[in-house]
Parts: structure tokens; C-alpha cells; sequence
């Protein structure tokens, strides 16, 4: 006679957000040769450090004036932080800036990244800047119930959305994915 084998006990645990916030810009600005995305780094005071190396004094200070600064999910601040191949800390451009400008900045900062097309600006009824990405899915380990090997799946466009800035200055940003051949 069989019995019945004892259920076993599963334990669900999910990616905490700051996990979710560092594979996001490592699958996207770090999808480049260029870049480094250093671990993600728990502060003493709770808090998240990523830290993002970059070769080129300019492209570093491009990718510093688009990337999102820090954000915060939940009671948890992430800061986002850009530094030279040889540590130096790098600051964003402050002052404002043209849309021309803006896309100048996309062509220097993600020039080299895998994932990017090319970026337009275009009056559509307002001045926008349209960095376009290729139309590829962005996978990355999350611990997803919803999907079968926990993975999200994102278009590039979406991602690079999360973490690059939404406007510059008044200048709204409208991430866009190429159109398939």
C-alpha cells in the first residue's frame, strides 16, 4: 500500500526591488563595451549604490546627464552614480539644453551599446528627442511567478525608459523601438 509522501514545504521569495533596479541597467546601459556596471552595493544606512564605469571622459559625462540620478521604491533609495575607468566620480551636465543637444548626448553616451539605433529630434506637436533602440527583448532573471523560467521579458526601449531620465530640461524624452525589416 502506498502512502502518501509528505508535501514538501516551498518557500516563494522574490527579487527585492534594488535587484530588479541593478539587472535592468546592467541589461541596458551595461550592453556595451564600453561600460562596466560594478555589484550592486548595500549601504550602511540600508540604501543601494550601482556604480557605472565608463572608458571616455565624454561618453561618462553624457551617460551621467541621462541616466536617472537615484530613485526610490518603497522606503529603499537607489543611487545611480557614473565614474571614469580610473574612479573619478563624474557629475552630470547641469543648465539647460537644447533638443539637439540632448540627442548629441544619446549619440555620445550609447554609441557603442548593443542595444541602441540611433536617436532624431522632431516637432510632433511639441520638440521631442527619440532615442530609438532595436527591437530585441531585454531578459533578465527576477523571479517572475508569471513566467515559466522567472524571467521579465521587455522590449529595449521599455528598459532604457526605467532608467534613463524622462525629460531634460522641458524636453520631454520619447523612447521608441525600430521598426522590424
Amino acid at each position: 500500500m502506498a502512502t502518501p509522501s509528505s508535501p514538501k514545504k516551498v518557500r516563494i521569495r522574490l527579487s527585492p526591488p534594488p535587484n530588479i533596479y541593478f539587472s535592468k541597467i546592467l541589461n541596458s546601459v551595461g550592453n556595451d563595451p564600453l561600460v562596466q556596471v560594478d555589484p550592486l552595493r548595500q549601504l550602511p544606512n540600508g540604501n543601494y549604490l550601482i556604480t557605472i564605469r565608463v572608458r571616455g571622459s565624454q561618453k561618462a559625462r553624457a551617460l551621467a546627464t541621462l541616466l536617472v540620478p537615484a530613485v526610490t521604491i518603497g522606503n529603499i533609495r537607489i543611487s545611480v552614480q557614473v565614474r571614469t575607468q580610473q574612479g573619478t566620480l563624474v557629475s552630470p551636465i547641469q543648465g539647460s539644453l537644447t533638443p539637439s543637444q540632448i540627442a548629441a548626448l544619446y549619440r555620445v553616451a550609447l554609441r557603442t551599446n548593443r542595444l541602441f539605433s540611433f536617436v532624431t529630434v522632431r516637432n510632433l506637436p511639441i520638440v521631442a528627442v527619440f532615442p530609438v533602440f532595436k527591437a530585441v527583448v531585454v531578459q533578465y532573471f527576477a523571479d517572475n511567478l508569471a513566467d515559466l523560467y522567472r524571467n521579465i521579458n521587455q522590449v529595449a526601449a521599455d528598459v532604457f525608459r526605467d532608467v534613463l531620465r524622462p525629460t531634460i530640461g522641458q524636453t520631454p524624452i520619447q523612447f521608441s523601438t525600430a521598426q522590424k525589416q
